[in-house]
């Protein structure tokens, strides 16, 4: 049961990311060098995706349980959650004087 809970959430949250940077990107940093960004932040993607089993290998490997590693991403990622409350906030400032400037 846990298993199918896990790859429900993941697909959701994963078809709402997509979704969002589409429409996301753009209003942040307008049409003309999007090529460019989403690029960078795939290759980016990418490279996590491969440094990540890396890692835990040899995190393993040292003998850390399998149990302190996930308690290390999950920490990970609350830290990042923090940062990216932080983000928001200049984000909705931009946000605000574009639409201003609009006007």
């Amino acid at each position: 049961m846990g298993a199918f809970a896990f790859m429900l959430l993941y697909g959701v949250t994963d078809g709402i990311s997509l979704t969002l940077f589409g429409a996301l990107w753009p209003e942040v940093y307008g049409t003309r060098h999007l090529g460019a960004i989403r690029g960078a932040v795939v290759a980016i993607m990418v490279l996590g995706t491969a440094l990540g089993p890396f890692l835990s290998g040899l995190l393993i490997d040292a003998g850390v349980p399998f149990a302190g590693i996930v308690i290390g991403m999950g920490l990970y990622c609350l830290g990042v959650s923090g940062a990216l409350l932080l983000v928001r906030r200049r984000f909705i400032g931009h946000l605000r004087r574009r639409r201003f400037a609009a006007a």
